[in-house]
């Protein structure tokens, strides 16, 4: 009952994520690969593949894959959506200190390649801090930029906002 609660909430999280952004995935590779599908799952697959491979930060640095350095980012919602998709993954990457989804989060807040393994330890660090029983997804977030805000080494990360 938990997992269809939580399933259907994450729809409407996704789906009001993508009236929100008029352009979806933004910008970046994943918008590329996946142009011209529509649909909340076509959304994510961009995202994700942003996420992944080729960060929109790079493409909007360089202006490249449909990037424009002036364009508005939604990095709230990005951040909303990729922890509420990979929620349970990211739960046990953080308690072990390592992961691929923990590393495309560490992007996400703004951390650099360099960074990620303080990132990786301070979130294995302060795991039961961050992740309660019932913790929802802006409580981890909020829990993340908080202790981010207050380390010697992630304070200094850019998107922490």
């Amino acid at each position: 009952m938990k997992k269809l609660i939580g399933l259907v909430m994450l729809a409407g999280l996704l789906s009001a994520t993508v009236a929100l952004a008029d352009e979806g995935a933004g910008c970046g590779l994943g918008k590329q690969v996946w142009v011209g599908q529509s649909g909340v799952v076509a959304h994510v697959l961009a995202a994700t593949t942003n996420n992944l491979i080729s960060p929109a930060s790079t493409s909007i640095t360089s202006g490249t894959s449909g990037c424009d350095a002036n364009g508005v980012i939604y990095r709230h919602k990005e951040q909303e959506v990729f922890v509420a998709v990979n929620f349970d993954t990211l739960s046990q990457e953080m308690a072990q200190g390592h992961g691929q989804n923990l590393q495309s989060l560490a992007a996400l807040m703004g951390c650099s390649t360099v960074a990620y393994p303080e990132f990786a330890r301070m979130t294995q660090d302060k795991y039961p801090v961050l992740m309660g029983s019932d913790t929802s997804t802006m409580e981890l977030i909020s829990g993340l930029k908080r202790e981010m805000a207050t380390h010697p080494t992630l304070a200094g990360c850019t998107r922490i906002s």
